[in-house]
């Protein structure tokens, strides 16, 4: 459980960084919510894959018993 809620924790901070550089650099236009809308997405997603990624790796550095 914990392994899921460290990943899902990741995803969240990667769609948070995401949404907030959407507003900052196209905070001026009136579509401003749906593109951070759609990068929020999308660094959800690939912080997900990171957090993945960052378990299986420590995973493979621990020594198996």
């Amino acid at each position: 459980m914990v392994l899921i809620a460290r990943i899902i924790g990741v995803s969240l901070l990667m769609a948070a960084a995401a949404a907030l550089l959407g507003f900052a650099l196209f905070g001026q236009k009136s579509d401003a919510s749906g593109v951070a809308l759609l990068l929020a997405c999308v660094g959800g997603i690939i912080g997900a894959i990171a957090g993945a990624a960052r378990e299986i790796a420590t995973a493979r550095k621990q020594p198996s018993e």
